[in-house]
């Protein structure tokens, strides 16, 4: 007797839902394997589908992998932009900031090192999947900058662009060991590490910024190179002596 035609028939999943399956298996494998690695049967058969179906929703490897990293962007931006919302004060978003960030690595190290070391020197690639959402990203940090040099609680004579590329580009080699040896990252503690040798430069002190006001412009801004320098020097030595322990 034949089955009925309703049981016969297999249930459509919504496109939508296969979409989403096929990518988050995409971002295990790039996670786990990375992408020259990767093979796009292994992603079809973490989302329990035949690799053809791969192909059929997504054009390549390279555009599943565009589309992994527009997701693990824009996840970071919302997540990052809703916990500024809650916390006050510039100090307080800077920290907050540089912990969120460090978090990052440790929460998808695998993911973060497919970035670092293949699609970031892939400048095509790094083009259309990555700029514009890192832009808006680390974008998040210098609106703090921007704001905290508006109001007061920053000195003056700082460019906020630079500080924000010291505090990533800082944060990157930090973890970089970590990134790409499994070893261990105290997320607090360097966290903190790095927050306090930044701010330590760049916060607002009333009799320093009245006195600024009254020497030439060069001058200030030396000052503030010298303060810097002091603390990346500062935060150099203390990598170096966890790097030996």
């Amino acid at each position: 007797m034949a089955a009925p035609a309703q049981s016969r028939r297999r249930t459509r999943r919504p496109r939508a839902e296969r979409q989403a399956e096929i990518l988050a298996s995409a971002r295990q494998v790039f996670s786990d394997k990375g992408y020259g690695a990767a093979a796009v049967a292994e992603i079809a058969e973490g989302a329990g589908v035949v690799e053809g179906t791969v192909y059929s929703y997504f054009e390549s490897k390279r555009s599943l992998l565009i589309e992994v990293m527009k997701g693990f962007f824009e996840e970071l931006i919302n997540d990052t932009e809703s916990g500024l919302r809650a916390v006050r004060g510039t100090e307080n978003q800077l920290r907050f900031v540089i912990r969120r960030h460090l978090e990052t690595f440790t929460s998808d190290p695998g993911l973060c090192r497919v970035i670092i070391r293949e699609a970031r020197p892939d400048v095509a690639l790094y083009d259309e999947a990555i700029l514009e959402l890192n832009r808006r990203y680390t974008g998040l940090a210098l609106s703090v900058l921007e704001e905290g040099v508006e109001n007061g609680s920053l000195r003056k004579n700082i460019v906020p662009s630079v500080i924000r590329d010291l505090i990533y580009g800082g944060i990157e080699h930090a973890v970089w060991r970590f990134i790409f040896t499994d070893g261990e990252l105290d997320i607090g503690m360097l966290a903190d590490q790095l927050a306090d040798v930044i701010l330590d430069g760049i916060v607002g002190d009333r009799r320093t910024d009245i006195a600024s006001e009254s020497i030439a412009h060069q001058e200030a801004h030396q000052e503030t190179v010298v303060r810097l320098e002091r603390a990346v020097t500062r935060l150099e030595s203390t990598l170096e002596e966890r790097s030996t322990t």
